[in-house]
C-alpha cells in the first residue's frame, strides 16, 4: 500500500470528479483511476459507486473517512517527530491540566524560551486527572498540575523529583456593575446563585468544604451551573450568572480591569500550589536543561 493511495483517495472526495482530483494530484485520469482501484484491491472492497452518473462512497467508504483522515495527519505528525528528533535530539513532554495550559504556562514557556532557547518541549494538555495517569505511565517527562496546599500529589514515589514553583488563591468573584461593586447585594440578597465544580473533579473537591458547607449555613445557594471546565465558569461569572471560585491567576486581568470582583474577603478560598513532577530517568537533554532553570529561578504565581 502506497501513501500516495490514501491522498488520492482522499482528493477524489474533496474534488467531486476523477478529472479535477487528477489535476489536483499533477497526473493523468487514467493513472489516477488506476491508483484508486490499486487502493480497492489493497482493501479488498470497492469504495465507489461506478454505476452512480455522480461521484458516490459506498457506505463503508463514507463510514472510513474520517479515519482515514486521522492515521494520515498522525503518521505525518509521526514523520516530523522524527525529523526532528534526528536533527535536534528527542524534546521533552511536559504534560499539563487546561487550566495551567491558560494562565501559568505561558509565563513558563516565556521564561524557558529566553533562558534555553534551544531547549526542546512539547506540551501536552489533558484534564488533570489524565495528566496524572499519563505521567505515572511515563508518558511524559514533566508533569505540571495544581494541588491543595498541604496535599502534595505522589507521595508514594521516592523515585519521583518535586519542585514547588508557586501558590494562588482560588477566588470567589462575581461580575462588576457600572460602579465596579458586586452585581449581587450580598447584605439582603438571601439567594445567592454559585457556578460549581464537579464534585467529582479535583477542585470540586477541594471547594466542598468547608467554604462551600459555609456558603449554604448563610444563605439560600442555587447551583445554577456545575462543570468541570474551569475557563467556562469563568466565562459564565463574566456573564452575571452566579458566583465563582477561580484560581487567581485565570482572572488577574479581569480582577485589574474591574471586570469581576473578588469575594475572598467575605468567603474565603483555599490556597493551592503550582508544583512541577519529574520522571526519575534521564530523558532528553532538555529535560535536563529545564529543571536546571526551574531549580535556579522557580517562578512564583
Amino acid at each position: 500500500m502506497k501513501i500516495e493511495w490514501i491522498e488520492d483517495f482522499l482528493s477524489l472526495i474533496e474534488a467531486g470528479t476523477f478529472s479535477q482530483a487528477a489535476e489536483r494530484r499533477h497526473v493523468t485520469q487514467p493513472a489516477f483511476s488506476r491508483r484508486i482501484r490499486q487502493l480497492e484491491d489493497w482493501l479488498g472492497v470497492k469504495l465507489i459507486d461506478r454505476h452512480s452518473s455522480r461521484l458516490a462512497l459506498l457506505p463503508h467508504a463514507q463510514a472510513y473517512e474520517a479515519s482515514l483522515r486521522d492515521w494520515l495527519a498522525h503518521l505525518y505528525a509521526l514523520r516530523g517527530r522524527i525529523r526532528a528528533d534526528a536533527a535536534h535530539g528527542p524534546r521533552g513532554i511536559l504534560t499539563t491540566q487546561h487550566t495551567l495550559t491558560v494562565s501559568y504556562l505561558p509565563r513558563l514557556l516565556r521564561y524557558f524560551r529566553q533562558h534555553a532557547p534551544k531547549a526542546r518541549l512539547q506540551v501536552r494538555s489533558s484534564d488533570r486527572s489524565d495528566c496524572i495517569r499519563d505521567f505515572q505511565r511515563g508518558d511524559a517527562d514533566l508533569l505540571l498540575c495544581s494541588e491543595l496546599e498541604g496535599a502534595p500529589l505522589l507521595v508514594d514515589r521516592s523515585d519521583v523529583q518535586r519542585l514547588q514553583l508557586g501558590t494562588e488563591q482560588l477566588v470567589p468573584v462575581c461580575a462588576a456593575d457600572q460602579f465596579g461593586q458586586p452585581i449581587f447585594d450580598l447584605d439582603s440578597q438571601i439567594r445567592l446563585p454559585v457556578i460549581g465544580y464537579d464534585p467529582s473533579s479535583f477542585l470540586g473537591g477541594v471547594l466542598s468544604s468547608p467554604y462551600l458547607l459555609d456558603l449554604q449555613r448563610h444563605y439560600d445557594v442555587e447551583l445554577v451551573c456545575e462543570t468541570s471546565f474551569t475557563i467556562g465558569i469563568r466565562e459564565l461569572t463574566l456573564a452575571g450568572l452566579g458566583i465563582g471560585w477561580l484560581p487567581q491567576g485565570l482572572i488577574e486581568s479581569h480582577l485589574e480591569a474591574g471586570n469581576l470582583v473578588s469575594l475572598a474577603d467575605r468567603f474565603g478560598g483555599p490556597m493551592l500550589v503550582v508544583a512541577c513532577y519529574r520522571q526519575p530517568h534521564v530523558g532528553a537533554a532538555s529535560v535536563d536543561t529545564l529543571w536546571k532553570l526551574l531549580h535556579d529561578q522557580p517562578l512564583i504565581i
